[in-house]
């Protein structure tokens, strides 16, 4: 999460001109200051005189000639990145502004992995104010964090095999992994089911990640269980295999919170397995307000469906 920046350190911020940045960060997207004045619609003369006053702001030589255009030296790279966070906070600060002026609710774009986004997602949004915009994108984990840090979300929820300690992530809980049996399954009876005990029947574990989760975790036991040719990441189909008799399930709860056959039960693995569920709030740029209450709403839910 963003500190607040002090009084004095505002002051010196000054020198550093956010326009000129964002020209020095064109300049490095386009190669050049004549594309850069094209992409912009200003003159060649205009563009160089942003970044001759950033370069004696900086007290550094930011860009060299290259060939036909020109490159950023090392201090320039620098610059330039965190002038692309200050492009899509300003970014953000004007499509907040258009919103207001046009009448609307507050906009918040959030990613989310799918069972998050069928069961403590959708629930937060829904207890959240009636007033507010919420655009959710799908997004697997390693996507989701790619989209906060490039600006393109505000707000990401993941899951990881251990708690993050990064700066700007809330650790909800943890999602246990659980075997789904059909209920007449002579397994069925117990409070908990043994990974050895699944090397006597097909297990349906999943995506390829999932697969491979399930696999290390098993051999951790000394068990090598035999996997069913079907690769899935749908929970429903998974489920319906499993009442078919084509195996045992391996499932987040998540997973079944958002859909549960009745014909089937859902057991605890021993040894346990689980995976932690996380939102990340922007470390490099401002929180937007819709965000913080969103995490509000997320936190206060998540020990209904999370251990």
């Amino acid at each position: 999460m963003t500190a607040p920046v002090s009084i004095r350190d505002m002051r010196s911020l000054l020198d550093l001109d956010p326009r000129s940045l964002v020209v020095l960060h064109l300049v490095e997207r386009t190669g050049s200051m004549s594309a850069a004045a094209r992409a912009l619609g200003w003159t060649h003369p205009a563009i160089s005189q942003h970044v001759k006053r950033l370069e004696r702001s900086a007290g550094r030589t930011l860009v060299e000639r290259h060939g036909r255009g020109v490159r950023l030296t090392s201090a320039g790279t620098v610059l330039a990145g965190h002038a692309a966070d200050i492009a899509a906070a300003l970014t953000a600060a004007r499509d907040c502004l258009a919103d207001l002026t046009r009448g609307h609710a507050p906009r918040l774009r959030v990613a989310a992995f799918p069972t998050a986004c069928a069961t403590l997602l959708v629930d937060a949004i829904t207890s959240a104010e009636s007033d507010l915009q919420v655009d959710v994108r799908q997004a697997e984990p390693p996507e989701a964090l790619a989209a906060l840090e490039d600006g393109s979300v505000d707000l990401a929820v993941t899951f990881h095999d251990e708690p993050p300690l990064d700066t700007g992530v809330t650790i909800l809980g943890r999602d246990p992994v659980l075997v789904a049996l059909p209920s007449a399954h002579p397994l069925a009876s117990r409070q908990t089911v043994a990974v050895q005990d699944l090397e006597s029947t097909t297990v349906i574990a999943g995506c390829p990640v999932c697969q491979e989760r399930f696999l290390r975790h098993c051999a951790r036991q000394s068990v090598r269980p035999a996997l069913h040719s079907q690769v899935t990441d749908d929970y429903v189909l998974m489920q319906a295999m499993v009442a078919a008799g084509q195996g045992a399930a391996i499932l987040p709860g998540l997973a079944l919170t958002a859909h549960r056959r009745h014909d089937i039960t859902a057991l605890a693995l021993d040894p346990p397995l689980h995976r932690e569920i996380a939102v990340w709030l922007p470390a490099k740029r401002a929180v937007v307000p819709a965000a913080r209450q969103l995490l509000s709403e997320l936190t206060r839910l998540a020990p209904t469906v999370l251990t």
